[in-house]
């Protein structure tokens, strides 16, 4: 929960290593959340054959440039599906938004961290599962080298939500209030790219200390997402 108390983990996919972490909360005081901003509802195509395994990871530093990693990073390639299944729990795709303006999706010295380092866009799409109890809102940001990424990581603090910003959902999608609740950030810093997911309740409230469930669930779309990346380094 993005409030007093983070704790940070190094994390690992296979071979193909990342920097990773996520938030927890030692407190139930209510979380200082950032203004929403307006976002643009973009369309995808459903792909017309479903997506394969994902591939064993393999130790590379092709991810670590645009000039050895240049294909343009797409909503379609990161959220081809309208449905998925994430930690054993049915999800249907309620918004997506692209920027090139990655400071405007973010808070703080995190936002300008972004634009700095020449953060090239941002993917962001936000889930809600069948039960409508959680929406998260995962995504991507693209740098143009590793160095730059591992640079604008270094200036987020989740404690005081300098982080990236949740994704909306209109009206009666479960994910309306997604841009003004508390939750739980996760994410990873691989080559260019960091990977990013923030899990809260569908109805809008501050977890509390009681309230473990958010954690794990931020933390597998993280992993879910990092798939993207992953495909990157074998196709």
């Amino acid at each position: 929960m993005l409030a007093a108390g983070v704790a940070v983990a190094i994390a690992a996919i296979g071979t193909a290593g990342y920097f990773g972490y996520q938030s927890y909360s030692e407190s139930n005081a209510p979380v200082s959340l950032p203004q929403p901003i307006p976002s643009v509802d973009s369309q995808l195509p459903e792909p017309t054959e479903s997506v394969s395994a994902e591939p064993t990871p393999v130790t590379t530093n092709v991810l670590d440039s645009e000039r050895t990693d240049p294909k343009k990073l797409t909503l379609k390639e990161a959220f081809a599906q309208q449905r998925v299944t994430v930690g054993r729990r049915a999800y249907t795709r309620t918004k997506v938004d692209i920027t090139g303006q990655c400071d405007k999706v973010a808070v703080g010295t995190f936002a300008s961290a972004l634009k700095r380092q020449k953060c090239t866009r941002v993917l962001r799409a936000t889930y809600v599962d069948n039960k409508r109890r959680y929406a998260v809102t995962t995504g991507i940001a693209v740098f143009p080298t590793k160095e730059a990424a591992v640079a604008a990581d270094k200036r987020k603090n989740l404690a005081k939500t300098v982080w990236f910003r949740g994704l909306a959902g209109g009206a009666g999608t479960g994910a309306d209030k997604a841009d003004i609740s508390g939750g739980y950030a996760a994410g990873l810093v691989w080559g260019r790219y960091i990977v990013f997911s923030f899990a809260t309740y569908s109805d809008g409230h501050t977890p509390t200390s009681k309230e473990k469930d958010l954690g794990p669930v931020s933390g597998a779309f993280r992993d879910h997402t990092a798939k993207v990346i992953e495909k990157r380094v074998t196709d």
